[in-house]
């Protein structure tokens, strides 16, 4: 029987329909070292957010046939290396872009209404604090979203239509009739007239040898006095550095941030000594409903892979030329 290693929890059903046809061989977030030796042997593998750097798939070449991400992002496996050993790279583009979307927008609020404090105050002084936290409105306000893709057109569609917010958007692909096709009133808006109009700025876009370290001291520097800045993408597209410092001087109305550039991030991080600021374990698109969205397109993916198929969903489509040689 085909042996599969799983690196990432699955609900009851993806999971049933996996192990129903295959031997499989599970290890939720596994260390390097571990995911080198179960990697042995292995022909597929429904994947997480773990490291695939090319030593790893270099050594695997000529056993492992595929790798199928629970998600979207593929950004911790090295294509070209997977190209180059035979190995298809699958994902699931738009199973979590709802769930995604609706996870911004509500650290948006949560942030500009200070929720995160009042809870904190009620807790330990009652209602003391009511009339001092005073937060902030979205109605009326302008939303910088960087990337428009899925996700980044759905927090677009909620910001306006539901909370009447001005919408600018920064991408690598301003067509207009983009725009037109999402029914979203907005403008393609270049990154820094973006930044210094915005009044929350939320990104949504792949890491890149382009946008690695987009948001540095110099695009914090550009943003409005008590703007609030959300990352539901990659840690590595901020300088982690730089936020600290905004934060601290108060330039930053408020921070939050589902991903970091370590995952899970060291217990002495600088983030968790600010305030302001709301930090959660890389989980937006984490819900019942996306969680089976994912998981089930992952093991679909692999199933049509190993039966023959070319997945329509593969990240590295040349990886077919080299396999059909």
């Amino acid at each position: 029987m085909t042996c599969i290693l799983q690196t990432f929890p699955m609900p009851e059903g993806p999971q049933a329909d996996l192990e129903r046809d295959y031997d499989v061989r599970v290890a939720a977030f596994p260390d390097p070292e571990e995911l080198r030796r179960l990697a042995v042997g292995s022909e597929g593998v429904i994947a997480g957010t773990e490291p695939w750097p090319r030593e790893l798939l270099k050594e695997m070449a000529g056993t492992m046939r595929c790798i199928s991400r629970v998600g979207t992002g593929v950004d911790s496996i090295d294509l070209e290396a997977a190209t180059e050993a035979g190995v298809a790279v699958l994902n699931g583009p738009g199973e979590m872009s709802q769930t995604v979307a609706e996870y911004a927008v509500g650290m948006m609020w949560t942030l500009a209404r200070r929720l995160r404090e009042a809870d904190s105050s009620v807790r330990i002084e009652g209602f003391a604090k009511r009339i001092v936290l005073l937060g902030n409105d979205m109605a009326g306000k302008t939303v910088g979203i960087v990337g428009f893709g899925d996700i980044g057109r759905r927090v677009a569609m909620i910001c306006r239509h539901g909370f009447g917010m001005r919408v600018l958007v920064t991408t690598a692909n301003p067509d207009p009739l983009r725009l037109h096709a999402a029914g979203v009133e907005a403008s393609f808006t270049p990154l820094h007239e973006l930044l210094s109009q915005a009044d929350f700025v939320t990104l949504h876009t792949p890491v890149t040898s382009s946008t690695v370290g987009m948001i540095g001291r110099r695009e914090l520097e550009l943003m409005k006095p008590g703007a609030f800045l959300i990352n539901s993408s990659r840690g590595r597209l901020v300088d982690e550095d730089a936020i600290v410092e905004a934060m601290r001087d108060g330039h930053l109305g408020g921070f939050g941030s589902d991903v970091f550039a370590v995952e899970p991030p060291p217990t002495d991080h600088p983030f968790f000594d600010l305030p302001r600021t709301i930090l959660t374990p890389h989980f937006g698109s984490h819900s019942h409903e996306s969680m089976f969205r994912m998981s089930d397109r992952a093991v679909r993916n692999l199933r049509e892979f190993m039966e023959g198929g070319r997945p329509e969903r593969t990240v590295n489509p040349a990886v077919y030329d080299r396999l059909s040689v």
